[in-house]
């Protein structure tokens, strides 16, 4: 087993090597990216959310309607949609001095999905009986969870147990997964990037509260997703853990 943990580190490993940090650009509460267009994600709680938004933030319905792939007779009470940023708007945004943030990562390199995390509540591994395949991250409901790296998105829908999930398929046959969503904003087939907002922290499925479970692939082998995380030494372990480095 440790032999073949190796081999499927390896080309993880090796990419590393031959990629230079870059500039990535991260969503925040004010400023989301959804096929290259900016905005933000809305709930809308009734038939005139959508008009208020559009009113708001300089976009027409059609636009709006359009980039989220719904007919104009489409039910939206109760759903998540993205609100394009019209440009007067986004003028207005950058004569506030409202951007995003930047951090420095390497391309075939993962981000924490979460920001701000300052708990891990179980880790890969067996729990009794049954193996734990990824970690578990407390956050409250609502949370933004980021794309961990850019990829492509081979599923977003209700997975059992697993409740709401997303899983985009990345580089060197890797897959991250994301679980217990409140709501999934990215689509299958959609190309995400690296920081992108894809989804908001629930608790659904077969879950005791709201977190994000999540889980790194390779090859459908489950790994520790703290072997390729940046360090956090700031984080408080589960108490197996208690000594990690």
């Amino acid at each position: 087993m440790k032999r073949l943990y190796i081999l499927l580190l390896f080309p993880f490993l090796a990419s590393g090597v031959l990629h230079a940090k870059e500039n990535i650009l991260i969503d925040n509460a004010s400023i989301q990216e959804y096929q290259g267009r900016f905005g933000k994600w809305i709930h809308i709680n009734s038939p005139h959310t959508v008009k208020t938004a559009c009113r708001d933030y300089s976009v027409t319905l059609n636009e709006v309607y359009s980039l989220n792939r719904l007919s104009k007779n489409a039910r939206v009470v109760g759903k998540y949609l993205f609100i394009p940023y019209g440009e007067t708007y986004l003028e207005q945004l950058r004569s506030r001095g409202i951007t995003r943030s930047t951090i420095q990562s390497a391309e075939d390199e993962f981000i924490w999905p979460i920001e701000n995390v300052t708990n891990i509540s179980s880790v890969l591994g067996f729990r009794g009986r049954r193996f734990h395949t990824g970690m578990d991250i407390p956050a409250s409901r609502g949370t933004e969870i980021k794309a961990s790296m850019g990829g492509r998105v081979i599923y977003s829908g209700y997975m059992s147990g697993y409740g709401n999930t997303i899983e985009i398929e990345h580089r060197n046959n890797f897959i991250t997964r994301y679980s217990h969503n409140a709501a999934n904003f990215a689509k299958k087939d959609d190309f995400v990037k690296k920081g992108q907002v894809i989804a908001v922290v629930g608790s659904t499925g077969n879950s005791t509260g709201n977190h994000l479970h999540f889980e790194i692939r390779c090859i459908e082998v489950p790994l520790d997703p703290l072997d390729f995380l940046p360090r956090r030494e700031d984080i408080k372990m589960p108490q197996t853990l208690k000594n990690w480095k």
